[in-house]
């Protein structure tokens, strides 16, 4: 619908008319794509206050060339608009924006592509841990698109095995006063990223051998509003491509697609639902150890040759190091630990999910405290990690030209904080559907649809409904004492393993997702996780269902049941699109307000 101020221009008096109202009428009247054209130069004042100065005009499209030409960073008279039209412009250069790139360019169509950051040639710095089987898949699947070698370098340590502590004992019964020092092994191998071996397949060592363009600047720019941003002029909207700023040299770049890789705190992409968010805090250090409990074979309780996913135990230390026992209790972290040589060791305490979020010194103090009480100190500290992963919220608003991808689009697992995996799976769809709406030639792009096609693959009906089926258990973990979390991780482990694999992937493309990708598999795996849970978690949780619900809509019930119908798609609200209205009707006012007006400024799109 057209914004009522522009309504009011285009309907004015003929007294009211002005070169603007002429040139927005002329160029809502002439262009092929009548009202798709008009939506778009009247969506937002960004694009208006565009229009004012420049005259827009339609690109050949020119192929890439062998060789990266860099912009010059310190350039500031002349033209500041570089001639270049690119297929698909990446902000941020993380593995999500990398990835995509190295997708990209290995496509047969071989698009022109930039990634846009002034940190581009940093290093990787997060710790990414995953499963071997869902690395494994997604070697295959990047190998099949022109992308080789995640199994080769992409994984830095692999351990054929993977431990819990619950508080257990023997039996499997979760104890407490004192707790049970029985561990759970999942008999299923876990590795670990390289961030160097992985930033070398996607990103490469060098521009002359890279396929794609990388300008080493950030883009300006802060959205306040659907395709609106500010400064007034960064971000400019034309029919056929999006032109930004950046933020050093302030030169102007285009492209046909934008795409946001800078994070799950993005400044160009809007996420509502953001105050419901929960936030995975992690203190993370890698180092060396001694201490009497440091032996050949064990670092404290955890084998040197398995991978402990989860030390939720407390009892021992709750006390100690200045801490508060309640805290402990109410606000439970656990111990993730990788050992990675016969004397370095990674060790990262973690909140899975809080708000307001647990501090990181709280969980170094609490890791230094939990070690100690194993008869382990840490010595020579190598690398220390903090670890800030926000979880929940909204997926994007619909109608968003710059299309998220990663964390910055909601991947981010909402009960785990599982995200490279699912994000990796999630680029592929981003990619083929990428290359699909650049085939279909410049007389037919729009790339306003193209932008909700593309997100729509990230965003399918499907994983949205599985996607609030996770949301309500990060919700859940999220008012669980230490005692709740036991308990249900204790109950999520007795799950056959294929259930509690698919709903820590959660993703299409990724081994056992289909324990997750329907309505009734959810619905069977919540009544049997029901009955493996200890009475009092499976108690809270079917009144959490009920008070979520009542507090939240139907989005939960929306996932396991047919009758609500699916979520709309992000493209539907281009669907009026197919309607250019009544086009002679729009020609007469054109005609009559040009009657009495100076003279028309054409504008070409």
């Amino acid at each position: 619908m057209t914004p009522p101020s522009t309504r009011g221009r285009l309907a004015g008096s003929a007294k009211g008319i002005t070169p603007l109202t002429i040139l927005l009428s002329v160029a809502l009247l002439v262009t092929p794509t009548i009202n798709a054209f008009s939506t778009r130069i009247a969506s937002t004042a960004s694009t208006i206050a565009y229009s004012q100065h420049h005259t827009i005009t339609r690109s050949n499209n020119p192929r890439r060339s062998s060789l990266w030409h860099p912009l010059s960073a310190t350039a500031s008279s002349g033209d500041t608009t570089d001639d270049t039209l690119y297929d698909v412009a990446i902000l941020g250069s993380g593995p999500a924006s990398c990835s995509l790139a190295a997708l990209l360019a290995a496509s047969p169509s071989t698009p022109k592509v930039v990634v846009l950051s002034k940190y581009a040639d940093k290093r990787w710095v997060p710790n990414y841990g995953t499963w071997t089987e869902e690395w494994a898949a997604l070697d295959k699947i990047y190998a099949s698109h022109g992308v080789s070698g995640l199994m080769e370098k992409g994984v830095d340590t692999h351990w054929y095995d993977t431990d819990c502590f619950f508080g257990e004992d023997e039996g499997g019964t979760v104890q407490n006063e004192p707790e049970g020092m029985s561990k759970r092994t999942l008999g299923r191998e876990y590795l670990r990223v390289s961030r160097d071996g992985l930033k070398e397949i996607f990103f490469g060592n060098n521009d002359e051998e890279r396929k794609f363009d990388v300008i080493r600047e950030d883009v300006l720019g802060s959205v306040i509003n659907t395709n609106i941003y500010e400064p007034r002029g960064a971000v400019s909207f034309s029919s056929d491509h999006t032109e930004l700023t950046l933020k050093e040299s302030q030169k102007k770049i285009r492209a046909k697609i934008v795409v946001d890789g800078t994070g799950a705190e993005t400044s160009f992409t809007i996420r509502d639902g953001r105050e419901n968010e929960g936030y995975q805090i992690a203190y993370g250090v890698e180092c060396r150890v001694e201490g009497e409990g440091v032996t050949a074979d064990k670092v404290g309780d955890y084998d040197r040759k398995k991978m402990t996913l989860f030390d939720y135990r407390s009892e021992a230390w709750r006390k100690s190091n200045g801490l508060v026992e309640q805290s402990v209790i109410n606000t439970p972290t656990f111990n993730y630990v990788m050992p990675l040589s016969d004397d370095v060791i990674f060790f990262e305490e973690t909140s899975l999910v809080a708000n307001p979020a647990v501090s990181f010194q709280e969980c170094k103090n609490r890791l230094t405290a939990r070690l100690a009480a194993q008869g382990v100190t840490m010595t020579d500290i190598l690398e220390e990690e903090y670890c800030y992963i926000p979880m929940g919220g909204d997926i994007p608003r619909k109608g968003q030209r710059i299309i998220p991808i990663g964390a910055a689009a909601g991947v981010v697992h909402p009960s785990t904080g599982y995200q490279v995996a699912r994000m990796l799976s999630s680029n592929v769809y981003f990619c083929d559907q990428i290359i699909e709406e650049l085939a279909v030639g410049e007389n037919n792009f729009d790339p306003d649809i193209a932008a909700a096609r593309i997100i729509g693959k990230t965003w399918t009906p499907d994983s949205m409904r599985q996607r609030a089926f996770a949301v309500f258990g990060g919700d859940f973990l999220m008012k669980q004492n230490v005692m709740g979390l036991k308990g249900f991780f204790s109950g999520f482990f007795k799950l056959d393993e294929g259930m509690w694999a698919g709903f820590l992937a959660g993703w299409k493309n990724l081994p056992n997702n289909e324990y997750h990708d329907g309505w009734w598999p959810r619905v069977y795996f919540g009544i049997v996780f029901l009955t493996k849970l200890p009475p009092n978690v499976a108690l809270d949780m079917a009144v959490s269902i009920v008070a979520y619900t009542l507090e939240n809509g139907l989005d939960l019930i929306q996932s396991v049941t047919p009758l609500l119908g699916e979520p709309d798609t992000f493209d539907q609200s281009f669907q009026f699109r197919k309607n250019n209205g009544d086009v002679a009707a729009k020609w007469e006012a054109k005609e009559m307000m040009c009657a009495e007006a100076v003279e028309v400024e054409e504008v070409v799109a």
